[in-house]
C-alpha cells in the first residue's frame, strides 16, 4: 500500500468538520468594510441564443461576487495590519499598489505565495472549561483561561499549531447580526501574546474581530509584531460538541496575487 492509500485509509475513518461560515447578501461584516455582494450575472435564458451555433440547446449561468477579503471566514497575512506603518520591522507603505502588494522583503508574503496549510489543530474551548455554553458579552480571554482549557482537555499546544479559540459567538453569525458584530467575547492582548510566545502558527477565533477589548491590538501582536496568521469568523460548534480537542486542520486560501487576505473554507479532520 502506497502512502496515498494509507493516508486515505486513515482519513476515511475520521469525521470531517466544516469550520467555515456561509456567505450571503446582508451577512455580518466589519462596519468599516464593504458589504459582501453576490450577483447572478448571466441567466440561462440569456445565453441560449449565444451558443446556438456551436452547441444547439446549450445554455449556462454565471455568477460574480464583490467583496473584501475579510468578509466571513477568512485568513489574514501579517501585511493586513501594521503598527506605526511597520510589519515585522518593515515600512509596509513601500510595497503597496492599487493592484496589491509587490516586491515584499524576505519574510513577508502575499496570498499567492502562501502554500496550502495542513496543521495540527488545538481547540481551546474556553466556555466549556468554565462549564458555560457561551462566554459573557465582551469577555476578555486571559492566559489563565487558555491554560485552564488545555488542562481540562488534556491537550498540549506545540510550535506550528493552528489554535482554534471558541467563545460560542459563532451561533449568532446567521441569526443575530448586531450581537455578532458588537457583543462578542474574544482574546485579550495578554492571551494573544501567550499563544504566539508558545509558537502558534495560526490563531483562529469564532468571532468577528478576534480581540476584546482592543481587537486591533490583538491583530498587531499576532500579525504585524510576530508574523503569524489569523483566521476569523470560523465555526467551532461541532468540534466542541464532539469534544475533538486535537485535529488536523486544512486551510486552502485563494492564490490572490498581491493579496493580504483570502476568503477560505477550512476543515478539521479528527
Amino acid at each position: 500500500m502506497g502512502l496515498g492509500e494509507e493516508v486515505f485509509s486513515i482519513v476515511s475513518k475520521a469525521k470531517v468538520y466544516d469550520l467555515g461560515q456561509p456567505y450571503w447578501w446582508g451577512m455580518p461584516v466589519h462596519p468599516a468594510d464593504p458589504p459582501f455582494l453576490f450577483f447572478l450575472y448571466r441567466y440561462h435564458e440569456h445565453t441560449k441564443d449565444l451558443f446556438q451555433s456551436v452547441a444547439p440547446g446549450f445554455a449556462d449561468s454565471i455568477s460574480l461576487i464583490v467583496t473584501s477579503m475579510h468578509a466571513g471566514t477568512h485568513i489574514d497575512l501579517p501585511i493586513h495590519m501594521s503598527r506605526n506603518l511597520k510589519v515585522m520591522g518593515h515600512d509596509v507603505t513601500k510595497y503597496e499598489t492599487d493592484k496589491g502588494y509587490s516586491n515584499l522583503p524576505e519574510g513577508l508574503l502575499t496570498m499567492d505565495a502562501l502554500p496550502p496549510l495542513v496543521l495540527r489543530g488545538v481547540l481551546f474551548d474556553v466556555p466549556k472549561a468554565k462549564k458555560l455554553d457561551i462566554l459573557p458579552e465582551r469577555y476578555e480571554i486571559t492566559p489563565t483561561d487558555l491554560e485552564e482549557a488545555l488542562s481540562k482537555e488534556g491537550a498540549e499546544l506545540k510550535g506550528g499549531d493552528c489554535v482554534l479559540v471558541r467563545t460560542g459567538y459563532s451561533r449568532f453569525f446567521r441569526t443575530d447580526r448586531e450581537k455578532y458584530l458588537h457583543d462578542f467575547a474574544g482574546l485579550g492582548a495578554a492571551a494573544a501574546k501567550w499563544l504566539v510566545d508558545r509558537g502558534a502558527k495560526v490563531v483562529a477565533v469564532d468571532n468577528l474581530a478576534a480581540g476584546v477589548p482592543k481587537p486591533f491590538e490583538v491583530h498587531n501582536i499576532v500579525l504585524s509584531d510576530n508574523g503569524r496568521l489569523m483566521m476569523k469568523s470560523i465555526n467551532l460548534e461541532e468540534l466542541s460538541k464532539d469534544e475533538k480537542w486535537v485535529t488536523t486542520v486544512f486551510i486552502l486560501p485563494l492564490k490572490i496575487v498581491g493579496g493580504e487576505a483570502s476568503l477560505v473554507r477550512p476543515i478539521a479532520i479528527g
